[in-house]
């Protein structure tokens, strides 16, 4: 089997468990935080069909490993209502970090696994297909962090902007949620998600250079 076809049939298992963690984080910062609504609507699970998102989770990361761009996606936005949340909009911000905190965990969760698996002194086809999965890991969780963080609505970095600052700022913000999907569309047609893999790259070396 081709490393090119390995890669992408360990991708879909590995995004779709990421993307799960991502949105499980979510749900559970909102539980912590004083807010039942994402379990009440079962979206504190880990289950694929809670979080799916016909565009986020099928259309666009097909679309990616087609025509080689950049892997990205969400999932639906998990429910929160911030009149049952202790401190309001601070408490929404931590909520929106945690799914992006998420991804960064599982990639270096992933990382020191792969650190003990080079050190395998016997390796063979198990431990490649495993080191193999392990990249694969790191650079979609990675990819995930990233591309959530951007300052877009309704993507997580808008979502923790809009809760550290000031009320009326953030009230200007929320206006201009309606043009995010527009923006997200013509970085897409026009291949600047390109950029996005700049910080990603960077950090996978990072995380590899520490493996050794």
């Amino acid at each position: 089997m081709s490393s090119g076809l390995l890669n992408v049939i360990l991708l879909v298992p590995v995004f779709l468990f990421s993307l799960c963690f991502h949105e499980f984080a979510h749900a559970w910062m909102a539980v912590k935080r004083g807010d039942p609504t994402p379990q009440l609507l079962g979206r504190l699970s880990m289950h694929p069909m809670a979080h799916a998102d016909i565009l986020g989770t099928l259309i666009l990361p097909t679309l990616a490993i087609y025509t080689g761009a950049p892997f990205f996606g969400w999932a639906k936005p998990v429910p929160v209502d911030i009149r049952n949340l202790k401190y309001g909009r601070r408490d929404f911000a931590l909520i929106a970090a945690a799914g992006p905190l998420a991804n960064l965990i599982l990639a270096a969760l992933t990382t020191v696994f792969l650190y003990f698996l080079v050190r395998v002194p016997m390796q063979n086809s198990i431990t490649e297909t495993l080191q193999t999965f392990s990249l694969v890991s790191i650079q979609v969780n990675l990819m995930l962090a990233f591309f959530n963080l951007l300052p877009l609505a309704p993507l997580d970095g808008f979502n923790v902007i809009q809760g550290c600052v000031p009320q009326r700022v953030a009230i200007m913000l929320s206006k201009t949620s309606q043009f995010s999907g527009i923006i997200l569309i013509v970085l897409l047609l026009t291949g600047s998600f390109k950029y996005l893999s700049i910080p990603v790259q960077l950090t996978f070396r990072f995380l590899l250079n520490l493996i050794g």
